[in-house]
C-alpha cells in the first residue's frame, strides 16, 4: 500500500510523512528530496535555472517513478496535485491524505524558512500571507479530492493512524 500526504507548502507533509511511515514500519519518500537527487541540483535552483513548467514536468515524471515503490508513506510538494493528472493518478495508486491548514497557520510555519521555498522566498508576511491565500484558492479544488482530509496543525499521528485504519474497514 501506498499513503500520499498532499498539502500546502508548511502543512507538515515530511513530518507527518516520517513519524507516519515509522508507525507503520513502511519506508519513507520525500518527491522533492527524490526529484533533487535524480536532477542533482535543489529545487530552488531548477526552479530558477530552468522554470516552473520544467520542474512540473519533472515533478509529474517522479511521481510515477517514486510510486512504483509499495509500503511506503510519500509527502509530495504542495504543487504536485495541481498539475496535469497527479492528483488522480494518485488517488489510483494509494490512498491520499490532504493535510488541511488555514492560510495564518501556514504564514507562522513559512515565515522563517522563505529562502528555501523558491515560490515565497521575496515575499514579506502581508505578501505571504496573500499568497497562500490566493494559492489555497486555485489548490483547493484538487487537494478536495484526497480520500482524507484532516487537520494538519497539531496533527496527531495516532488519530490519523485511526483514520487510515477506519478508512480501509470501510
Amino acid at each position: 500500500m501506498k499513503i500520499f500526504l498532499i498539502g500546502f507548502m508548511g502543512s507538515g507533509k515530511t513530518t507527518a510523512g516520517k513519524k507516519l511511515a515509522y508507525s507503520l514500519s513502511y519506508n519513507y519518500l520525500d518527491l522533492d528530496e527524490f526529484i533533487e537527487q535524480q536532477e542533482q541540483d535543489s529545487i530552488r535552483n531548477i526552479f530558477e535555472k530552468k522554470g516552473e513548467r520544467y520542474f512540473r514536468e519533472q515533478e509529474h515524471e517522479y511521481l510515477r517513478k517514486i510510486s512504483g515503490y509499495d509500503d511506503c508513506v510519500i509527502s509530495t510538494g504542495g504543487g504536485a496535485p495541481c498539475f496535469f493528472d497527479n492528483m488522480d493518478y494518485m488517488n489510483k495508486a494509494g490512498l491520499t491524505v490532504y493535510l488541511k491548514m488555514e492560510p495564518g497557520q501556514l504564514v507562522s510555519r513559512l515565515k522563517n524558512g522563505k529562502e528555501e521555498r523558491p515560490l515565497i522566498k521575496d515575499k514579506d508576511d502581508q505578501e505571504l500571507l496573500q499568497f497562500i491565500k490566493d494559492k489555497l484558492n486555485e489548490r483547493e479544488k484538487h487537494y478536495a479530492k484526497a480520500h482524507l482530509i484532516v487537520d494538519g496543525f497539531n496533527l496527531n499521528i495516532k488519530e490519523l493512524l485511526d483514520k487510515i485504519r477506519a478508512y480501509f474497514k470501510q
